[in-house]
């Protein structure tokens, strides 16, 4: 009798793990482009978000993701994203970004912290000194609730190293207006290298710019701290344009950042520029070989789905221009989305948050890594064939 309660134990283990991995996309559908690494385990309720990746001195990626609620979990690869393995994880913050200085892992992100006392909806940064297995906690402003006094929200847009600073662009919310992206002022926080950065003091803040309302805009957020080719600094943040005439997905905003990061401005006669899928989520890069600014960017051709993703550079910060189109897939169930990257000598490491086949494009299923080969040598002539 045991034996047969035990043989139908592990079978019903097996049945569902079956059941977990098939369920991730719907039935009959081929599989994800790149290498997965996770997907949910329910294509209908759980869905995956906020990828960010970091590669290590000694060669490890390090990356980490969250389930649309306040967990992280992290994976590490050995062979330059060829196999993932989840390490750790850690609760109550979601929506951040790695960074490693000398080493030392960061991430920084949207924390509910759970504290008396502060807000319920924080900046919080996390540090592990053994490659992202384990991870302090934040319990106060000396160790990581370094934004606590209003409500905040962030993403996992990039940290840039400029001047011995960190810088990153987070998101201060006024609850009380209707629209989702007028919600969202900008605000630029930075840190000395050489400080605790696990310490609020450490921190400087620039003013918060709020949203004004706009005959074709409706909003912005997660902006990209980055500095233009004469060392001045800039934020450059999504835009919900969908009134714009011609039609929306195209529009970034500009803002000019003071050296000393205490002054954050826009110009709405300059500052709206136009910017191949500005309308999701984007990290821009500088390559120091050709001296331009990268982007992977994701826009729709059906109905505003985020079903293409591109490659766009700009040499100014202003003028910006498709390279080449890496994906693209004609269901409104597929959506490629908030890809975090790396340059790896000619390539582009890059990791996506990736609806394939499930609820639909915006509810991400899989995380997904993949590879641009050449990516300074790409041109529209290189543009990928349709997926099925």
């Amino acid at each position: 009798m045991k034996t047969c309660v035990k043989i139908f134990s592990i079978s019903l283990v097996l049945f569902s793990a079956m059941w977990i991995n098939a369920a991730s996309q719907r039935e009959n559908t081929p599989p994800p482009p790149g290498t997965v690494i996770a997907r949910s385990g329910d294509w209908e309720k759980q869905f995956l978000g906020s990828p960010s990746m970091e590669i290590l001195s000694d060669g490890r990626y390090v990356f980490t993701h969250d389930d649309f609620t306040a967990h992280t979990d992290v994976y590490e690869s050995k062979d330059r994203g060829r196999k993932w393995t989840r390490i750790g994880g850690f609760d109550r913050q979601r929506s951040g970004t790695l960074f490693a200085v000398k080493d030392i892992l960061y991430q920084i992100g949207y924390a509910i912290p759970g504290v008396e006392g502060v807000s319920a909806e924080c900046v919080a940064i996390r540090k592990s000194i053994d490659g992202g297995r384990t991870w302090t906690e934040p319990k106060d402003a000396k160790t990581g609730l370094i934004l606590s006094d209003s409500i905040y929200y962030t993403d996992p847009v990039p940290v840039l190293f400029h001047n011995g600073r960190v810088w990153w662009q987070v998101d201060v919310v006024d609850k009380s207006k209707k629209g989702w992206a007028e919600r969202f002022s900008m605000m630029v926080i930075s840190a000395s290298l050489d400080s605790d950065l696990l310490d609020a003091a450490s921190w400087t803040r620039s003013n918060p710019v709020p949203w004004k309302q706009h005959e074709y805009f409706s909003g912005w957020v997660e902006g990209n701290v980055v500095a233009d080719p004469d060392g001045k600094m800039h934020s450059i943040a999504r835009v919900e344009d969908w009134k714009r005439p011609g039609g929306g997905g195209k529009t970034v905003a500009r803002f000019n950042l003071s050296d000393d990061g205490k002054t954050l401005s826009f110009d709405p006669e300059t500052g709206f520029i136009n910017f191949p899928g500005g309308a999701s989520k984007f990290c821009v890069r500088f390559d120091d070989v050709t001296k331009k600014y990268w982007v992977l960017t994701t826009d729709g051709f059906n109905g505003g789905a985020r079903n293409r993703l591109n490659l766009v550079c700009s040499d100014d910060l202003k003028a910006w221009n498709v390279r080449s189109i890496l994906y693209h897939h004609p269901d409104k169930l597929s959506g490629f989305q908030y890809c975090d990257w790396r340059i790896v000598g000619d390539d582009i490491h890059f990791v996506c948050r990736l609806g394939w086949y499930g609820k639909n494009f915006h509810d991400s299923n899989y995380m997904i890594f993949d590879t641009i080969k050449n990516f300074r040598k790409r041109t529209r002539n290189d543009d990928a064939e349709m997926l099925k």
